[in-house]
C-alpha cells in the first residue's frame, strides 16, 4: 500500500481505522522484560515509543531543553540520547575527553553545562524515560586527529586495530574501531558505562555499534592479524591455519565470542550499579547479517539473557525489505521475541511509510524512530535545510504524531 506524502494523521495515512487497529493489536505494543532475573518468555507491558538523538542534534543548553521538548510533544516515552561518540563523552565529569562538536572550534576545556544532566532533568519531568546511548567500539571518525591529546587514539596506540605487518586502520570518512578482543579494551569501555550508570539517574544503557565494523578505507578482513591478537587467540582457541577458511571461520567465531563477553561484563556491572536499568542493543537489520558479517550475536544476547532489549535497525524505503528482515528477527529470537523492538528509519521515508513499516512489524515490542534530524530542525551538520526538506520533515512529524496517539490510545484500552 502506498501512501499520500503529503497526509497529516495516521488514519489518513492508512485509511481505515478499523482495519489498523486489529493489527496494532496483534503487535504486542509495549511489552518487555524489566528484569534480569525474569525468564525469557516473560513479557510486561508497558507503551513504548523510542526516539535517538545524537550528538550532533544539539550545541547548547537551551537546546537539549528544545529537542526534548520536541521529542514529548511528539509522543515519545523513551528517549534514547547520545552520550558517547567514540571514545569521547557528552556528559561532565567523565573517564573520556568531552565531545569536539559540543565543544565547537572555542578553546575551552568543557561547554560550561552538563548536556545529559539537563537532558535527565527534561525527560524525566516530562514524564519520560532516558537511556544513555554509547556508541561502544568506534575509537574516532574523521581524517584528521582528535584535538585533545588525552584523547585514546592518542594514548593508547596498542588498542588500534592493526593488520598482520603492524599498520593500523586509516584514518578517513568512517570509524576506527578499538581492537575488539583486547582485554584492556573491554576494562575500559566497561568502566566508562559502570560510571554513567552510577553518577547519572538513567533509565537505560543503550549499546550501538558493539559490532565488528573496520572503517571504509580498510579491508576488514586484514583486521586485526597482528601478532598480539593472534596470539591472544591461539592461547584461546590453539593453533590454525588462518589462510584456510576454516581457520578463519573459527577466528572470526573467536571475536565473535569476544564482543559477546564485553555485552555481558557492560550488562553485569551495570545491573549491579543501577539495578533494574534496562539494558538494550542497536542490532544490525538482519540476525544473519549481523553475525556473520558484523560478528554480532544479538540472539544469542537475547537468549542468554544478555540484555532486554534488542532493537533492530531495519532502515529502509521498501516495506517488503522491512517486512522480510523483521521476520527473519522474529524468528531467530524465538521465544525471547517480545524483547524485539523494530527500529525505522524515518530519514529514508515518505510521510505515511513509517506506519506502513510498522504495521507489517507484527509482535513488534513498540517502536524506534532515528532520528531526531529528520523529524525537527537539527544542529547536525549533515542535515538537509532546503525548503523543500524543512517541509517534508514537518510532513513526517504530522504523520507520526497520529500513529503515536493510536498506540497510546491502544496501549489504555488494552491494559
Amino acid at each position: 500500500m502506498r501512501t499520500n506524502p503529503n497526509s497529516g494523521s495516521l488514519w489518513a495515512c492508512l485509511g481505515i481505522l478499523g482495519l489498523f487497529v486489529p493489527i496494532l493489536a496483534t503487535c504486542g505494543i509495549g511489552s518487555i522484560a524489566t528484569s534480569h532475573d525474569a525468564p525469557a518468555s516473560a513479557a510486561p507491558s508497558r507503551h513504548f515509543v523510542g526516539l535517538w538523538i545524537t550528538r550532533w542534534d544539539t550545541r547548547s543548553e537551551a537546546g537539549v531543553v528544545q529537542a526534548i521538548a520536541n521529542a514529548a510533544d511528539l509522543g515519545v516515552t523513551d528517549v534514547f540520547w547520545q552520550v558517547r561518540g567514540s571514545f569521547d563523552a557528552y556528559y561532565a565529569g567523565a573517564k573520556e575527553p568531552w565531545g569536539e562538536w559540543v565543544l565547537g572550534e572555542q578553546a575551552r576545556r568543557d561547554p560550561g553545562y552538563d548536556p545529559l544532566a539537563v537532558a535527565l532533568r527534561e525527560a524525566h519531568a516530562r514524564g519520560m524515560r532516558l537511556h544513555a546511548w554509547v556508541n561502544v567500539m568506534p575509537l574516532w571518525r574523521g581524517k584528521e586527529p582528535p584535538r585533545d591529546p588525552s584523547h585514546a587514539l592518542l594514548t593508547h596506540d596498542a588498542w588500534r586495530m592493526r593488520n598482520a605487518a603492524g599498520y593500523p586502520e586509516s584514518l578517513g570518512d568512517g570509524y576506527v574501531i578499538a581492537n575488539p578482543v583486547l582485554e584492556e579494551v573491554h576494562n575500559h569501555i566497561v568502566e566508562v558505562c559502570r560510571d554513567i550508570v552510577a553518577r547519572y539517574p538513567v533509565d537505560g544503557l543503550h549499546m550501538d555499534y558493539i559490532r565488528f565494523a573496520p572503517g571504509l578505507n580498510d579491508n576488514p578482513m586484514r583486521f586485526p592479524l597482528d601478532v598480539a591478537t593472534i596470539s591472544q587467540f591461539e592461547r584461546s582457541a590453539g593453533p590454525h591455519n588462518l589462510e584456510t577458511p576454516q581457520g578463519q571461520s573459527a577466528f572470526r567465531g573467536w571475536i565473535r565470542d569476544r564482543i559477546t563477553t564485553l555485552v555481558r561484563r557492560i550488562g553485569r556491572e551495570a545491573r549491579a550499579t543501577r539495578p533494574g536499568i534496562e539494558m538494550s542493543v542497536a542490532v544490525w537489520r538482519h540476525p544473519d547479517i549481523g553475525r556473520e558479517s558484523y560478528l554480532q550475536d544479538g540472539p544469542r544476547w537475547l537468549k542468554e539473557g544478555l540484555i532486554d532489549r534488542a532493537i533492530p535497525m531495519i532502515y529502509t524505503e521498501l516495506e517488503t525489505q522491512a517486512a522480510q528482515d523483521w521476520g527473519a528477527w522474529r524468528a531467530a529470537a524465538g521465544r525471547d521475541s517480545g524483547k524485539l523492538t523494530i527500529g525505522l528509519g524515518v530519514y529514508k521515508h515518505q510521510p505515511g511509510e513509517t506506519a506502513e513499516q510498522f504495521a507489517s512489524a507484527l509482535g513488534s515490542n513498540g517502536l524506534c524512530l532515528f532520528g531526531y534530524s529528520s523529524l525537527h530542525e537539527s544542529t547536525d551538520p549533515f542535515q538537509d535545510r532546503s525548503e523543500q526538506a524543512s517541509r517534508l520533515r514537518d510532513s513526517r512529524r504530522s504523520a507520526l504524531a497520529g500513529l503515536i496517539r493510536g498506540l497510546r490510545t491502544l496501549a489504555s484500552e488494552t491494559r
